[in-house]
């Protein structure tokens, strides 16, 4: 199943800076992150360069690692759930 465009650039590009960041300020290797997040290597790659997304699972395990939230990773941040009034 093709996931939508949006999704998985938004989602590769901010995931990349988070990966990259951690390689430069903490002096982590890609395998020493897919190690500390418990994700196969081919899968975090995977997830970087857009060949899948996370489940739910990986999704929460990324965010709670790197910080962020999950609609941050999914690009959500500032969208708006409730109808305008």
């Amino acid at each position: 199943m093709k996931h939508p465009d949006y999704i998985d650039t938004v989602f590769c590009e901010r995931l990349n800076k988070l990966v990259i960041s951690a390689q430069m300020v903490q002096k982590k290797t890609i395998s020493e992150l897919a190690s500390e997040l418990d994700i196969n290597v081919g899968t975090l790659n995977g997830y970087r360069y857009g060949r899948a997304l996370p489940t739910v699972e990986s999704l929460l395990k990324l965010a709670d690692y790197f910080g962020v939230s999950t609609d941050y990773l999914l690009g959500r941040e500032g969208y708006e759930l409730e109808e305008k009034k």
